[in-house]
């Protein structure tokens, strides 16, 4: 498929250069496209906030949060490590976990750390409610191994919510300088990026950068991208 693709659609730069080196496409076929944010994800809303029990229930508690399946390239058990080391010292800290269901092997690691009573998760979202859920998070978690471009990431930072993430060169795209890195699996790198994003000071100046950061990724955006790809393919 790729070899025979007149176009090569990718979200990052970091997708384009390993189908380089792997040999799969031509550098002249690949088109970057990235990504964008819809509508939904912005850091207030007008009127009242999309109805969540679940999430009122949590108001005085904060909470760290995943958004994504319970793949393997997710680390949830980098995830699970670091949320029950910040507990160490923050033992109202909860965490929301949104999509995928957990694995057996994710389920006996919540009962040996003995968080799962701490631990929210929750499905079948909409939009408007997802993004109400990351206005309220204290810290958005991307703990994987492998991601080709990590909307989570940008959708967290559209909402201003802080964002800490695995150091990835596509999670480098996404989050650029409003979000904080460290290396995959590193549980005490992530603990104390978790912490310091969790610190009660106001910082209106890294709130703007992550918006700021955030406006790029618009999916008019990715449509001209596409749209002008395809019209260079019919006059070719």
């Amino acid at each position: 498929g790729f070899e025979r693709a007149a176009i090569v659609f990718v979200a990052t730069q970091a997708v384009a250069r390993e189908l380089r080196e792997r040999g799969l496409t031509e550098a002249r076929r690949v088109v970057h496209a990235p990504l964008g944010v819809s509508s939904e994800f912005v850091p207030s809303v007008a009127g009242a906030a999309p109805a969540l029990p679940w999430l009122d229930a949590l108001a005085d508690a904060p909470f760290v949060l995943h958004v994504g399946s319970a793949i393997p390239r997710k680390r949830l058990d980098v995830l699970l490590e670091v949320f029950a080391a910040v507990r160490t010292a923050r033992p109202d800290l909860r965490l929301v976990k949104v999509g995928g269901e957990w694995t057996r092997e994710q389920r006996d690691q919540l009962a040996r750390l003995g968080v799962g009573g701490a631990v929210v998760h929750a499905t079948g979202l909409s939009r408007l409610e997802l993004a109400e859920v990351y206005r309220r998070a204290g810290a958005v978690v991307v703990t994987s191994d492998g991601e080709g471009f990590g909307l989570p990431v940008v959708e967290a930072l559209a909402c201003g919510a802080p964002v800490v993430a695995s150091d990835l060169p596509a999670l480098r795209e996404s989050g650029g300088t409003a979000a904080a890195f460290c290396a995959v699996g590193d549980v005490a790198a992530f603990a104390a990026a978790v912490e310091r994003a969790l610190a009660p000071r106001p910082d209106d100046a890294a709130r703007a950068e992550r918006l700021a950061w955030a406006g790029r990724f618009t999916w008019a955006a990715h449509a001209r991208t596409i749209l002008g790809a395809y019209r260079e393919l019919l006059r070719a």
